[in-house]
């Protein structure tokens, strides 16, 4: 399977601006003109947000036609000047009234969570009818190379779990569906849902995962994709370095070398 997915698709460190920009140009073509979540930026048909400066952003590129195919971010805590770690998935259980129950021995340095996960149309469907859409249809995507369009957005938690272990933030939250969890679950990635359920884009509730756990879980049938992700991201991380607000160089070197 890895080979196969390798084959079609790549996995992108987005640590330069101009990544960084495609990153934010897929979640407004995705979250604001595809899904209406936020408000279209008609200047220049950015979505970003006051927590990308403390994230790492990755995408998963279409090789043949240099599409970008999904993206995600891991969020670091920050804690100054306010109480709690300064996620997002706290502002949107607090606006709900909903508390999020962790474990109170865990530490902000050591968690992070997964969010804007963000995959566009024509790459959300394995199916010709609905992969027609934008232009895109039989001449660009074979029926063979659709079949691995599910795997896109488990290859980002992938992506997620692989970073967060080379980072050693071991802690993760998500917002997510029941639905996408028990995906996930039956690639042995098992979160635990630690909110009640809120209406946020669809019910959703908040989930968490020890990424030690999550690579001790995996199934047989996914680890070697995911060790072929963790590789490629180890690599990446040495050769573009630091990230600026992020991780330093001198930080990646100690946790990678």
């Amino acid at each position: 399977m890895e080979n196969d997915f390798f084959d079609l698709f790549k996995v992108v460190f987005a640590a330069s601006d101009s990544d960084r920009l495609r990153v934010f140009s897929l979640r407004h073509k995705v979250y604001c003109e595809e899904l209406g979540y936020e408000p279209i930026d008609a200047k220049n048909r950015v979505e970003r947000d006051e927590f990308d400066d403390r994230s790492l952003h990755c995408l998963i590129e279409h090789r043949a036609t240099g599409l970008s195919a999904g993206c995600m971010r891991i969020v670091f805590p920050d804690t100054h000047n306010r109480p709690g770690y300064g996620l997002p998935i706290e502002e949107h259980c607090g606006e709900h009234g909903v508390k999020i129950e962790l474990d109170p021995k865990i530490r902000s340095e050591g968690l992070c969570e997964i969010s804007r996960v963000a995959i566009p149309s024509h790459f959300r469907s394995s199916r010709v009818e609905e992969a027609e859409v934008d232009g895109f249809g039989e001449f660009v995507f074979s029926q063979q190379e659709r079949r691995f369009f599910p795997m896109i957005g488990v290859s980002l938690f992938l992506c997620a779990t692989a970073f967060t272990g080379l980072i050693e933030r071991f802690h993760v939250l998500a917002m997510m569906e029941n639905r996408f969890q028990r995906l996930l679950a039956r690639s042995g990635i098992r979160f635990s849902q630690v909110s009640q359920p809120i209406h946020f884009r669809g019910e959703r509730a908040a989930f968490y995962i020890d990424q030690r756990y999550a690579e001790d879980g995996m199934r047989g049938s996914i680890l070697p994709l995911y060790r072929s992700i963790q590789d490629e991201l180890s690599r990446q991380l040495l050769e573009k370095g630091s990230v600026p607000g992020v991780l330093s160089s001198q930080a990646l070197c100690k946790i990678l070398l």
